[in-house]
């Protein structure tokens, strides 16, 4: 009798178990779709946006007649935020923050915004150049990245072309281009997003690289980077995949090395993967080296980000503003731009300390050295963190780094010492660092010695000797 109980029990769990397979399997599939259908009318926007009916400033003027309510909000939004971004904060007499409207600046900022508006102006945002004279006789890399927007994805295959592409002659292979942008030097082909594999290996024919290197961050992009992924198993192109982001990679036989940015990657996501191996995102150390701090820079912490939901959420300044509560002669620099722009502006003018916030908007890469010396602590409110190249532009330049303790932030500083759990915690390490200049200068001297970690000669020599192994692994001759 036991037996025939045990036996029964045995087979319902098995039947539960597979319900529990299949259910995750429909899931799977619903998700798969829910991304294809996603991308679809993200295609059918972009398409929308390149090729109006009009000319584009007709277009324009023509949304402005025929639907004045949503036109007239986003131009006052634009307004405001320009006058925002062209606000600093000085202070005055009594040793407290001042706001003060650079008029110019604001106005300069208004027309540069319309004119991208109206017109569809596109400046450049990078600039790549080889720092070496081309070798005769390179293999390609393809850089397959689903976005060449401003970012640390970018920066990486930006680094690779500079320094790597008098080696290997480096093409990119996108779906989009920044909006308000493009770049010099770098040779991109277009596969927009909803496309199928059929046009990724009709790119793929046109290009005929010896290494597809697949810059992975998942999510509503998955479908783009599966069709990339189906065209190129058809190649003979050895396959290397980056993890650029908190996300298990993307598994396929035919690729030969996964490269993650972190430890923390490797540990949490792919620990199973036994082809792979991390290699951290690299910065210039000479560019970033130590300066002399701008005057008030002691009393004054800065955060420098993409102002968008990847990394950062609603909350992220609520640390910030809680210390400027607490510590009034304090100032917060805000440095990037995004959707969460206008929320954060609209929190600090609800809390009441909008005196305390200067919002910088966008800075060009070259100019960041210069917005770093204004302050001596930075801060890194993220929710998520792969490998955040900004704090390690920080820690060169001798900045004592806080923020929460999540993701790769504890492996980048080598420790959780100024990493707080919750708003509060963190705010009560800001303002101890604030108040302590001696322990700033410790940790500052300390973070110095620890960015040499992430010299970019580093990533660049370890790239180099992947797509070596890569190019031998798939006995690839070299193309001519």
């Amino acid at each position: 009798m036991a037996g025939q109980e045990g036996e029964a029990a045995a087979e319902e769990a098995g039947g539960l178990a597979k319900e529990i397979a299949d259910l995750r399997q429909q899931l799977a599939d619903m998700q798969v779709r829910s991304d294809q259908l996603l991308h679809l009318i993200e295609q059918l926007q972009a398409r929308q946006e390149r090729t109006p009916v009009l000319p584009l400033p007709l277009a324009r003027l023509g949304t402005l007649i025929f639907e004045p309510g949503p036109s007239l909000a986003f131009l006052k939004e634009m307004g405001t935020l320009a006058v925002a971004t062209g606000t600093e904060l000085r202070r005055d007499e009594a040793g407290h923050w001042q706001p003060q409207v650079r008029w110019g600046k604001a106005g300069r900022n208004l027309m540069r915004d319309f004119s991208r508006l109206v017109f569809g102006q596109r400046s450049v945002v990078y600039r790549v150049r080889l720092q070496q004279p081309a070798l005769p006789d390179r293999p390609r890399v393809l850089h397959v990245i689903p976005n060449v927007f401003v970012g640390g994805s970018t920066q990486l295959v930006v680094d690779l072309m500079e320094r790597l592409g008098h080696r290997f002659d480096m093409r990119v292979l996108t779906a989009a281009l920044p909006p308000h942008g493009r770049h010099e030097g770098m040779e991109v082909d277009v596969v927009p997003l909803g496309s199928p594999a059929e046009d990724f290996a009709a790119a793929y024919a046109r290009v005929r690289p010896d290494i597809i290197h697949i810059h992975y961050w998942g999510e509503s992009d998955r479908p783009w980077y599966l069709s990339a992924l189906a065209a190129a198993r058809a190649t003979q192109a050895a396959l290397v995949q980056n993890v650029n982001t908190p996300v298990e990679p993307l598994r396929d036989p035919r690729v030969g090395q996964y490269l993650f940015v972190s430890n923390y990657i490797r540990a949490t996501f792919a620990p199973d993967v036994t082809n792979g191996k991390v290699i951290h995102p690299g910065i210039d150390l000479d560019r970033f080296a130590p300066r002399r701090f701008a005057p008030e820079a002691e009393d004054t912490i800065g955060m420098v980000y993409r102002l968008t939901r990847d990394k950062l959420s609603e909350d992220s300044l609520d640390p910030m503003i809680d210390v400027a509560r607490r510590r009034p002669r304090t100032r917060i620099l805000v440095v990037g731009n995004g959707d969460l722009l206008p929320v954060f502006l609209r929190r600090v003018i609800d809390a009441g300390v909008r005196q305390n916030f200067e919002f910088t908007g966008t800075v060009p890469y070259g100019d960041l050295p210069e917005i770093y010396s204004r302050f001596r602590i930075f801060v890194a409110p993220v929710v998520r963190e792969s490998f955040g190249q900004v704090s390690p532009f920080a820690m060169a330049m001798g900045h004592a780094v806080a923020g929460f303790k999540v993701g790769a932030l504890p492996e980048i500083l080598g420790g959780s010492q100024t990493l707080g759990a919750d708003r509060a915690e963190l705010a009560d390490i800001l303002l101890r660092l604030l108040n302590d200049p001696a322990e700033v200068d410790a940790l500052g001297a300390r973070n110095r010695e620890r960015a040499g970690v992430f010299a970019v000669e580093t990533m660049v020599e370890a790239y180099g000797t992947v797509y070596a192994e890569a190019l031998q692994a798939s006995r690839v001759t070299p193309r001519a």
